[in-house]
């Protein structure tokens, strides 16, 4: 393929509008609208990273700017989403009956509400329609037209990030510590699945295994993340009670069943099958 740059085009142009799509639908409060903005949003963050020294960097870096302010507002409210959904999952499961686990649900629902009422505005202001303006202008390359090699080169090396990230963690023995590095990985394995993506129309096959391996890791490591949340979240709570103990009991097996669960996927990942097809 002679322009590389065109796929790739094509592919910010589709999410361009996706995040415009879901903004919308996020003021209408649809379901999964917050989940689906905050993807997008990720998607064009990772691509701006991964590609870096290949882009203009007066107009990319404010890009990664906005789109990162857009991101935290997003995570606001999705993960309080997120940790009522859990929560509600276990209580349904545990009877009924006034219990410290109520108090946590109402807590959240007030977090989730006051980053809605943040949100909203944002998504009906000039800085929110800037953004699409620019980001619509498409992926603000330099005046060099990158090739296929040196595509792949970006993505060579976020995946040897990913790699190095996930051997920190494995020699790392203490809990705190190696949770905080196995966060890392995800949010590595996310620049990989998001680069691959974008490629698609130019590696076909070969980023599509490698999207769907970085996916795997970053469900499974999901599931710590989340569980670590809730965690760091009954911490909070002033008083426990027997629920509240039993909500961290299983919150602490679910962290570690993550853990193990990792060491598996990661092996099946971290196979020339996967990634051999990126070395020079």
């Amino acid at each position: 393929m002679s322009h590389p740059r065109e796929p790739v085009g094509e592919w910010w142009g589709d999410q361009v509008v996706a995040l415009h799509r879901w903004g919308r639908l996020v003021l209408r409060d649809e379901d999964d609208s917050v989940h689906q903005m905050r993807v997008t949003v990720r998607r064009l963050r990772s691509v701006l990273a991964t590609y870096r020294p290949l882009l203009d960097a007066e107009r990319s870096e404010p890009l990664r700017a906005e789109l990162k302010w857009l991101g935290a507002l997003l995570g606001e409210v999705r993960d309080a989403e997120v940790l009522r959904k859990r929560l509600t999952r276990w209580a349904a499961q545990h009877g009924p009956g006034p219990t410290g686990v109520d108090a946590l649900r109402a807590a959240l629902a007030e977090r989730q509400a006051q980053g809605r009422a943040r949100l909203l505005p944002e998504l009906d202001s000039d800085r929110y329609r800037a953004l699409i303006a620019a980001l619509a202008d498409g992926v603000p390359w330099s005046e060099a037209d990158p090739g296929k090699k040196a595509l792949r080169k970006r993505l060579r090396r976020s995946w040897r990030r990913l790699a190095a990230a996930a051997d920190a963690a494995a020699q790392t023995d203490e809990e705190e510590e190696r949770r905080r590095r196995l966060h890392e990985v995800r949010k590595k394995a996310k620049r990989v699945r998001y680069a691959a993506e974008s490629l698609g129309a130019i590696f076909g096959k070969d980023t599509e295994r490698l999207g769907k391996a970085a996916k795997s890791i970053q469900s499974t490591l999901g599931d710590l993340n989340d569980a670590a949340v809730m965690i760091s979240t009954i911490g909070l709570v002033p008083a426990p009670d027997d629920a509240i103990r039993e909500l961290l009991e299983a919150e602490e097996a679910a962290a570690e069943d993550a853990e193990e669960r990792f060491a598996s996927v990661w092996k099946k990942v971290n196979r020339s099958k996967v990634h051999g097809w990126l070395s020079p």
